[in-house]
């Protein structure tokens, strides 16, 4: 995908999200929300992680540290984030993954990094996340582990084993729970 449709991408998840009545606002009310404080992060990812991409030397490191500055937000140009990424709460989150699919939900705290000191970025020592995930506030995903497709971390959890897809982990170490269906009739 192209930088402008990962963006358009992320900005339509947060409408959903957010609740926000009209898919094409006006140019104000786009505006007001392309600055808002849980998009603008995002943006700022993106464009470093595209001059990555193209080979833009001290951008991609300068609009990290922009990133973590403004919103308390550490996350390296060298992850692969898919489409639709939300974090509810920027401050205190660490995304050192090799890789985040599409429509992940990162809320406050959370980190994803390896379990050893690591200053080179080694892929093979980070955490791998599926599609449709959610990582509870304060979660931490440590190691090369896989989080597959459909998973929530619970608050707090600290993953250090892989997780299967469909499923809940919570505690620490995490362990995988049964979680009720809720009907509504």
């Amino acid at each position: 995908m192209s930088l402008r449709q990962l963006l358009y991408s992320d900005l339509a998840r947060q409408h959903e999200l957010a609740g926000w009545p009209d898919r094409r606002p006006n140019f104000l009310r786009f505006l007001a929300r392309l600055l808002h404080y849980r998009f603008l992060p995002i943006v700022l990812y993106r464009v470093s992680r595209s001059a990555l991409l193209t080979g833009i030397p001290l951008l991609p490191s300068l609009l990290a540290y922009l990133n973590l500055v403004l919103f308390g937000l550490e996350i390296t140009p060298r992850c692969q984030v898919g489409p639709g990424v939300f974090f509810a709460h920027t401050s205190g989150t660490v995304i050192g993954a090799t890789r985040m699919g599409s429509n992940v939900t990162v809320f406050g705290g959370v980190t994803l990094g390896a379990k050893e000191l690591d200053m080179g970025f080694d892929p093979t020592l980070r955490p791998e996340v599926g599609n449709n995930v959610v990582l509870g506030a304060g979660s931490k995903i440590l190691g090369p582990v896989r989080i597959a497709d459909n998973v929530t971390v619970g608050a707090n959890a600290v993953v250090l084993h892989s997780v299967e897809a469909n499923t809940t982990v919570v505690g620490i170490p995490a362990r995988k729970i049964e979680v009720a269906k809720v009907t509504h009739g």
